[in-house]
């Protein structure tokens, strides 16, 4: 029983420095907002044109809508990320290795569901997440972006056998056709290819390998059969999803991984997407130095098929994890740099480009989000007739991450819709549930168990994310203090 005393030491540690957090946060908060002013100076995105009076934000705090407990909850949570590097990893390894005695100890099941869950996950029952779904549609949101928490496990079988046929693919599969069915018209579910199981990911993996190695066409030719079948069972997600007419978000991952992910994207993509919007879209990490050209090759090649390019742009999670160093921007700030390069790249059209693209910024880096929106509705408005490259733009953040940004915009967008000029860009019917401009909620539904494991994987995926939940947790006190002394 020993391993399971770090578990309880966890859920005491924010009631003895959480009041420190907070005192430390309400001395510097003035200071902070000339620090991320000049922070972000270097990495900002600069569009030829102003943003027009009508997007000015209007008085109403950032956070006033969120519940006081939500805010409360999250501060707590949140605030974890003023332990040193070495110690919330120790702690996010022993959690996951003691899962089981979580689940089975009421109190810590209750401490674990009321803290970790909560902020992060959505639920497990369909009632359940419906209706919190419609309380962040209520506070302005246009939708979820929902991931299946249960992923298959790690066999520690020697042989491992093909992808064809494999059960954990199967199961794979069926989780996710339950994500479809949990989601709604007009949200995205996420899918992660390595989720699939210990084949999936070998197949992913040697396929990879064999396009550096040798070239895409030899791994097409040696993994051919492989390749079809995946590809088909991604297919009766997708297929499933558009009748429901929800989007698919295929998440990137690192290199070991991604050569295969982004062949079985074009194809799919290249079959569903070929109307008027995207319904299915491909993940593109920043921080690799080729990510914009790869984008371009992408482009291309939805040219030369015929169909909307999607998407999903986020900045890398694979940092740590990624054997070749020298693919990677050396620095956050050219990472930050080559993000809003893209951005513009895909806003600023020069030339005739005959391609369509839809659009999702998963970031939750401020001044980014601010100057795309800022963009993306310039371009609208300086030429409301023309059928725009760029057929959508939404947002999202994850579930209990960066409510400040995601509020920000959700103010902008309400003040959108009254407006005449740019009312079109925020509407939805019968026949296009996707807005052209929208801010989602990136989330997990499943049990305990299975939303624990996720939500710890991605801690570990996200090592570096520590520092960037600072800024929310100076938002939240920031609101927390105004209720105090009511202010309005």
């Amino acid at each position: 029983m020993q391993t399971s005393i770090p578990i309880a030491t966890t859920l005491s540690i924010s009631s003895k420095w959480l009041p420190g957090l907070s005192r430390s946060i309400s001395r510097i908060i003035s200071s902070k907002t000339q620090l991320q002013a000049r922070r972000h100076t270097s990495t900002s995105l600069h569009s030829r044109q102003h943003a027009p009076d009508l997007f000015k934000s209007p008085s109403r705090r950032t956070l006033q809508a969120i519940p006081t407990t939500t805010l409360v909850r999250s501060l707590v949570v949140l605030s974890a990320t003023v332990l040193p590097a070495k110690v919330l990893a120790f702690l996010i390894r022993t959690t996951k290795n003691n899962v089981g005695i979580v689940e089975s100890v009421p109190p810590l099941r209750w401490a674990f569901k009321k803290m970790l869950y909560d902020n992060f996950c959505i639920g497990l029952q369909k009632d359940e997440i419906l209706s919190k779904t419609q309380d962040l549609r209520r506070i302005g949101f246009t939708g979820i972006a929902l991931a299946n928490a249960r992923e298959a496990q790690p066999t520690t079988e020697l042989n491992i056998g093909s992808v064809i046929g494999d059960f954990q693919c199967e199961e794979w599969v069926e989780n996710n056709l339950q994500s479809v069915q949990q989601a709604e018209p007009g949200d995205y579910v996420g899918l992660r290819f390595t989720g699939a199981g210990t084949a999936a990911a070998k197949f992913l993996s040697d396929f990879s390998a064999t396009c550096k190695i040798h070239s895409l066409e030899e791994a097409k030719r040696i993994y051919c059969a492989d390749m079809e079948y995946y590809v088909e069972q991604v297919k009766k997600i997708c297929a499933a999803a558009e009748a429901r007419q929800v989007r698919v978000l295929i998440d990137a991952e690192s290199s070991t991984y991604q050569g295969a992910i982004d062949c079985a994207a074009l194809q799919i993509m290249a079959h569903f997407n070929t109307s008027q919007r995207a319904s299915v879209l491909n993940t593109y990490q920043s921080y690799l130095k080729s990510n914009i050209d790869k984008v371009k090759l992408h482009l291309q090649h939805s040219i030369e098929h015929n169909y909307v390019l999607g998407i999903k742009m986020v900045r890398g999670a694979y940092l740590h994890t990624e054997l070749d160093k020298q693919s990677l921007h050396i620095s956050k700030q050219q990472t930050d740099e080559a993000y809003d390069a893209m951005v513009r790249y895909l806003l600023q059209a020069e030339g005739d480009r005959s391609w369509k693209a839809d659009v999702l910024l998963a970031t939750h880096n401020a001044q980014s989000v601010r100057n795309a929106f800022d963009l993306y509705t310039n371009t609208h408005l300086l030429a409301a007739q023309k059928e725009h490259q760029v057929r959508g733009m939404t947002f999202a953040q994850l579930m209990g991450m960066a409510d400040e940004v995601s509020m920000d915009l959700v103010v902008k967008i309400e003040h959108a819709k009254k407006q005449d000029l740019t009312r079109y860009l925020t509407e939805v019917d019968m026949h296009n549930p996707y807005p052209r401009l929208g801010v989602y909620k990136y989330t997990a539904w499943g049990s305990l168990r299975d939303c624990l494991l996720y939500i710890l994987r991605r801690a570990e995926e996200n090592k570096d994310a520590a520092a960037r939940t600072q800024d929310t947790a100076f938002a939240v006190m920031r609101e927390l203090r105004s209720r105090v002394f009511r202010r309005s």
